[in-house]
């Protein structure tokens, strides 16, 4: 895909659809360095991918600036300047009109201000090459009324508005920009989801998936492999663009 030689940024990348990234683009010889507040799942991560690649972990929260430019400088200092950028860490905080305004701004501040954050000190070392790219993982809660989830909802929302004027901004220094938007996926935040329904975890899985047109959750691998998409020079010609990854979920 032409990823190889070249370096990646990722956020959350400690778990989930973050990790089988991180693991997608050490794979294809992308030296990469992502950012978690989960020291634990961070290292145990890295140390995983050793023998791989190139991967450096750095502990931090991506809500923090100094967190954010942190990772940027390591990134740039240890393999040059940064080539993609993956905007992937999130708070699953579930709440509709009750939430408080503490909740909302810690939902705020990593969905939505960690992501402009990170981006900010990204692009600064993009602007050295002239290209690069940014893909934001949204969600399918970004167009879709789901009942008790106001807070998150409106998080990966913005984050499709941030997607589009990002890459209009972006543009002149051939830095694209695009969201992935997954649908339900087997993740440990998909099965705390489940966990706090307190139903069966069979129930559950039967119910989301006959509302997908494949009749299945997807993996955090499926995910992954249209994030490179996206950050490959396959897409040259897609930016402002979000890329449903629902199983067909949003069709109909």
């Amino acid at each position: 895909m032409g990823l190889e030689r070249r370096t990646a940024v990722i956020s959350g990348g400690a778990s989930g659809i973050g990790a089988a990234v991180v693991r997608a683009f050490v794979r294809t010889g992308t030296a990469t360095v992502f950012i978690d507040r989960n020291e634990k799942a961070g290292r145990a991560l890295s140390e995983e991918l050793a023998n791989a690649g190139e991967c450096l972990f750095v502990h931090g929260d991506v809500s923090n600036e100094q967190d954010c430019l942190k990772t940027i400088e390591q990134a740039d200092s240890k393999y040059g300047p940064v080539h993609h950028l993956v905007n992937n860490a999130a708070l699953f905080l579930y709440r509709s009109l009750e939430a408080t305004p503490a909740e909302w701004a810690s939902i705020l501040n990593v969905n939505v201000v960690g992501t402009s954050l990170l981006s900010r000190f990204a692009v600064q070392s993009m602007r050295r090459l002239s290209r690069g790219t940014i893909v934001n993982i949204s969600s399918i809660s970004a167009v879709l009324a789901q009942p008790g989830t106001m807070t998150y909802n409106a998080t990966k929302a913005a984050l499709l508005e941030m997607t589009r004027c990002m890459a209009l901004d972006l543009s002149p220094y051939s830095i694209r920009v695009n969201c992935v938007c997954p649908g339900y996926t087997r993740t440990s935040a998909y099965e705390n989801y489940v966990a706090e329904s307190g139903r069966p975890p069979d129930e559950v899985d039967k119910e989301l998936s006959s509302r997908t047109i494949l009749k299945r959750l997807g993996s955090p691998e499926e995910i992954a492999n249209c994030v490179l998409f996206l950050s490959s020079e396959e897409s040259s010609y897609v930016t402002g663009t979000a890329l449903m990854v629902d199983g067909g979920l949003t069709s109909f």
